[in-house]
């Protein structure tokens, strides 16, 4: 078996956690519909999400990403962050790992830091993201 090692990063500059009902982000799902999946996920998460029966559980676990990088970055979403300025992309062993737009890598840079490391768990009821952010 290979070594795995995790390469350092640099500091941890800041973190941030977010807990979501599944429950919730399927009913924002059943009545808002495409409005509201547009409007929060990239392309990339709703094409990932997408592909399971039930995808709530996902678009949850997301939406708790997005909440927590915003709070690692001491910001939340709104005038230095947006909704799509956080996506969540699968990394070479399948981790989740935070994908920034132009907005979102301006504003890594302005506060020092060179990546965003997150966590994410769910069940059928909630979905819980750890994020730090990595100088």
């Amino acid at each position: 078996m290979d070594a795995i090692s995790l390469p350092f990063k640099g500091p941890v500059l800041g973190i941030g956690v977010d807990i979501v009902s599944v429950s919730r982000i399927r009913d924002l799902i059943e009545r808002q519909g495409d409005r509201f999946l547009e409007r929060v996920y990239t392309p990339a998460e709703l094409a990932y999400c997408s592909k399971f029966k039930d995808p709530s559980e996902r678009y949850a676990a997301r939406f708790a990403a997005k909440e927590a990088v915003a709070k690692a970055f001491t910001t939340g979403i709104g005038e230095h962050l947006n909704w799509k300025s956080i996506g969540v992309v699968s990394g070479e062993r399948g981790q989740p790992e935070v994908e920034l737009d132009a907005l979102g890598k301006a504003l890594l840079s302005q506060v020092g830091g060179n990546h965003v490391s997150i966590s994410l768990s769910h069940t059928e009821d909630s979905a819980i993201a750890f994020a730090a952010v990595i100088g």
